[in-house]
This record gives C-alpha cells, sequence and structure tokens, in this order.
C-alpha cells in the first residue's frame, strides 16, 4: 500500500485502489492527447464510477463521493490529481499544471495493470459517450442527469452508495449498498492487519 500523506481530512476509505484511480487518469489524459482539464477529467472519473456501480453493483475504486459547487466528484481521486494523497504513487502516472492534467508518459493497455478488462471497458464507453464534451458541457449534464448529486454553493455534502443506487433505479438499492459497506470494512481489517 501506498504511503499516506495526507492530512487527516483527506485520508482515503479503507480499500481505495489510488493506483487504479491514478492509472484511470492517465488513461484519459492518453485518450486526450495527453493533457486534459482537471474539471473535465474528474468529471470522466465519476461518471465511469457510477457506470460501473450501475453495471456491476461494485466499485471500481472504493472511493468516497461529495456534492462540490461543480458537481458530484470521487473524493480521494480528486485528492490524488491535486497532490493531496500519496503523491509518489500519482507522480508515475500524471502531473498538473494549473488546472490542466498531464500524462507523464505515453501508456498502452498493459501499462493499466491494476484496471481489469470490465473497468477499461467501461472506461472506453465513458470515452466515447463523452470526450467531445467541454468540461462545462460534462457538469451540466452530470447535474442535470444525475439525481444523487445535491447543488452546494460551498463546501462539499457526502453521497453514499444507497443514493447513487436510488438514483440508477435499483430495486435492491439498499442491499447493494449495505454489501459495499461490508466490502468497505472488511478492507479496512486487512489494511489494518497487514
Amino acid at each position: 500500500m501506498a504511503e499516506l500523506t495526507a492530512p487527516v481530512w483527506a485520508q482515503p476509505s479503507a480499500g481505495f485502489r489510488s493506483r487504479k484511480a491514478a492509472q484511470s487518469c492517465a488513461y484519459f489524459a492518453n485518450r486526450s492527447g495527453g493533457t486534459i482539464e482537471k474539471l473535465k477529467l474528474i468529471k470522466l472519473i465519476y461518471l465511469a464510477e457510477r457506470q460501473f456501480l450501475s453495471a456491476h453493483h461494485h466499485p471500481m475504486l472504493f472511493d468516497e463521493f461529495h456534492s462540490l459547487p461543480h458537481g458530484p466528484v470521487c473524493s480521494s481521486t480528486l485528492n490524488g490529481i491535486t497532490d493531496v494523497i500519496h503523491e509518489a504513487l500519482w507522480d508515475e502516472y500524471i502531473a498538473r499544471n494549473g488546472n490542466i492534467v498531464v500524462a507523464v508518459q505515453p501508456v498502452e493497455r498493459e501499462d493499466l495493470d491494476h484496471i481489469s478488462d470490465a473497468e477499461m471497458e467501461v472506461l472506453d464507453e465513458v470515452w466515447q459517450e463523452f470526450s467531445a464534451m467541454t468540461a462545462s458541457q460534462i457538469r451540466n449534464h452530470i447535474q442535470e442527469n444525475c439525481p444523487e448529486y445535491t447543488g452546494a454553493d460551498k463546501g462539499r455534502i457526502s453521497i453514499s452508495y444507497r443514493q447513487i443506487f436510488d438514483a440508477l433505479g435499483e430495486e435492491d438499492a439498499s442491499q447493494i449498498a449495505e454489501d459495499i459497506s461490508e466490502l468497505v470494512k472488511l478492507e479496512g481489517i486487512l489494511e489494518n492487519d497487514e
């Protein structure tokens, strides 16, 4: 596991897949020609996580979600992008220049070894659907089409897995969210045993 250098408020949840998140960001930056706006990137990551949850009832990143003024985000992934957590790990994949995220180097499929084929399929689908949109257009799309988002003028409002599954129209939203919660607890126990 990568060394935690984050302040207490930014500590990722148990099981957060930091390397997978960094590789996913590198994937989108590379698909965008090597650079991508931070806002567009974090929205693509959110859409990919949401779509994977919908398709598989299981998280890709085991991240926490929050509503921010510009829409929902995967919080720990945003903290990785902004060099708040696991800096050395994230520096292997991306760098930041203001609001632009830069791929450190071109990546091939074999370089993205923490991303499963099912996860890659979702990343590809999200890219195909949203890559032509600007960051603002994606933000607006999410705010209009993701009912789990709560408008936040400032600060952040937590979004639960249950809220996402409810928004996706899952009949068993409560049970699916509970199963994920149990997985997160198990991850926490396993991390503490290392």
